[in-house]
């Protein structure tokens, strides 16, 4: 063998090693490749799915007839507090197959399953807290007083002292009580949610402390995130 001949002998087995373990890096650079792939065509197959049921919950929970709403987008302070996997599953049979869970503001209010990742959906809402406030006013002659909050409805005690007849009770202007021969006892009134109330009396006298007693369903609202997210 002449030293030509010797030395191309001498660079292929050289060669042999570098060649083999670029190979082996292209075998792995394809695994990982392909193994990519086919993890985000999984993942395409899957969220469709995952979007179809969080768009589909979300959109139920803020409706009208959801059982969490006192209407479109405005959320019970009480139904959220007690809202279960039982009750959500019964509302919603979508939840059956899919893993949910449904949080407001980052607090988790049920979970279904075990989501992990998923796809969320996010809406704006407001959220609606009832309480039951309770006020005596000294009205003397002015016979008028705004309520601190907004209500749906009032109860209203009359005790009118001696002499003094109360014969008309107005809401914001209206007319919600009236009787020529004097109002005494407790009425149940209706009043507008959507504005603070002002209530007026028309009396023969003024209508000092204990004349008068207001219960009323006050209303708060907050605005808040809801969030539904579907694993599966």
């Amino acid at each position: 063998m002449n030293g030509r001949t010797r030395g191309a002998s001498e660079r292929a087995q050289t060669a042999l090693p570098a060649l083999a373990i670029a190979l082996l890096v292209l075998t792995m650079v394809t695994g990982i490749g392909l193994a990519l792939a086919d993890g985000a065509i999984g993942a395409a197959d899957r969220e469709p799915g995952e979007r179809r049921v969080a768009v589909s919950l979300a959109a139920g929970l803020v409706a009208p007839e959801s059982p969490l709403t006192e209407r479109a987008n405005v959320l019970d302070e009480e139904r959220l507090s007690n809202v279960d996997q039982r009750q959500l599953r019964t509302a919603f049979p979508v939840t059956d197959e899919t893993a949910v869970r449904v949080e407001l503001d980052g607090d988790s209010l049920v979970t279904t399953g075990t989501p992990r990742t998923g796809t969320t959906i996010r809406r704006l809402v407001v959220v609606e807290e009832r309480t039951t406030e309770r006020i005596e006013p000294s009205l003397g002659w002015q016979r008028r007083v705004t309520l601190p909050q907004r209500g749906a409805s009032a109860r209203l005690t009359l005790v009118p002292p001696a002499g003094t007849s109360v014969t008309t009770v107005r809401a914001n202007d209206r007319v919600v009580l009236h009787d020529e021969d004097g109002l005494a006892g407790t009425y149940e009134i209706d009043l507008s949610r959507f504005e603070t109330t002002t209530l007026q009396f028309s009396a023969s006298g003024p209508l000092p402390d204990g004349s008068v007693e207001v219960e009323y369903d006050a209303l708060r609202t907050r605005k808040a995130t809801l969030a539904v997210t579907a694993d599966g």
